[in-house]
């Protein structure tokens, strides 16, 4: 299957699974690999076989759809926003739920993965910016359609190669080393 080929059957698959393509052009690499490892797996020549297929198979939809969830998720990925996020954002956040009476600061991460980036929050929260706000606890809601990725999250240990953008002074300060995995 052509790159070219992938983009056109994604572009015709995503909206029926209510996803935009616009989503998808950085990742569609990862996709395409998974499509294409169905498409050996049922024995189809090409993505306009597996067009017809998920005619007259409508259960595949959930399969694809499945292909379709991206989970790149590491501690502290984009440190630009996440230093942001500490330095600007959550702090005005704070002042803002602090002004208006709140007891907690709220959020919600809609599609956390394995929870990394959820994690990096309340770490940041916890160790940059708890002192200054201490009676302002941060509660996170994580969500995400993959039940085993939530599984994941709410054990908490991770691989090593989770924590390759997470400053080391973040590292020793909020995770401990497990069998060779480092647990929040």
């Amino acid at each position: 299957m052509q790159d070219s080929e992938c983009i056109n059957f994604l572009q015709y698959a995503l909206p029926q699974l209510h996803l935009r393509w616009s989503g998808f052009r950085k990742v569609r690499s990862q996709v395409c690999k998974r499509i294409r490892r169905r498409l050996r797996e049922l024995g189809l020549s090409d993505v306009f076989a597996y067009q017809s297929y998920l005619a007259t198979h409508p259960a595949e939809w959930s399969v694809l759809d499945a292909y379709c969830r991206i989970t790149i998720s590491r501690f502290y990925r984009d440190r630009r926003v996440f230093d942001r996020l500490r330095q600007k954002v959550l702090p005005e956040l704070a002042q803002l739920a602090i002004s208006r009476g709140d007891s907690k600061l709220r959020c919600w991460s809609a599609g956390c993965a394995s929870g990394e980036e959820v994690y990096t929050l309340k770490i940041i929260w916890n160790l940059y910016l708890l002192p200054q706000f201490p009676d302002l606890p941060l509660e996170i809601i994580a969500t995400d359609a993959d039940a085993h990725l939530l599984q994941r999250a709410k054990i908490g240990c991770y691989a090593s190669g989770s924590l390759k953008e997470l400053p080391p002074e973040l590292l020793t300060m909020a995770f401990s080393q497990r069998n060779q995995q480092y647990c929040v």
